[in-house]
Order: structure tokens, then C-alpha cells, then sequence
């Protein structure tokens, strides 16, 4: 062993040489997302509820045609963009 290995443990070379260690934290990352999609996907499937038949394409139908029956805000809302006479949207 030389004097200068016992001084310093690694020559300038050895110290400034690439490690691959960047692999294993990427590893991590993508572990981590991974779990973080399961788990997420696990709570969408059995803990949520499900969605209320207000969502529905069918009610939301239905509740557009009661604002146009009730004539809902006739001036500058829904019901004047709707034309009565044609059934139509007013273009």
C-alpha cells in the first residue's frame, strides 16, 4: 500500500467515475408509481360509490328538456338559445 492510498482512499480518476446508482432511484420511482396506480385503481373499483343517476346522459336529457318546458331563464340563459316554435337550437 503507498503512502498516498493510505492518505486518499480513491485516486481523482476513481472518484470522479459514472455510478449507476441513477437505475436503482429510477427503479424506486416507477416502483412507487406503480403501487400508487394499484392503489388507486383498488379505490375506484371497491370503495367509491357509484356515480348517482344524476350523471346519467338519460337525466341530464330529461332535466334539459324540464328548464326548456319551464322556459328557464328566458332573456340571456338557456330557454333563449331554444327555439319554441322549430324544436330546435336557435343558430
Amino acid at each position: 500500500a503507498s503512502v498516498y492510498r493510505l492518505q486518499f482512499h480513491e485516486s481523482f480518476a476513481e472518484m470522479n467515475r459514472r455510478s449507476n446508482e441513477w437505475k436503482t432511484v429510477m427503479g424506486g420511482v416507477f416502483f412507487c408509481f406503480g403501487i400508487t396506480a394499484l392503489l388507486i385503481w383498488w379505490q375506484r373499483v371497491y370503495v367509491f360509490p357509484e356515480k348517482p343517476i344524476t350523471l346519467t346522459d338519460e337525466w341530464k336529457a330529461k332535466q334539459l328538456q324540464r328548464i326548456l318546458d319551464m322556459k328557464g331563464n328566458p332573456v340571456q340563459g338557456l330557454a333563449s338559445r331554444w327555439d319554441y316554435d322549430k324544436k330546435e337550437w336557435k343558430k
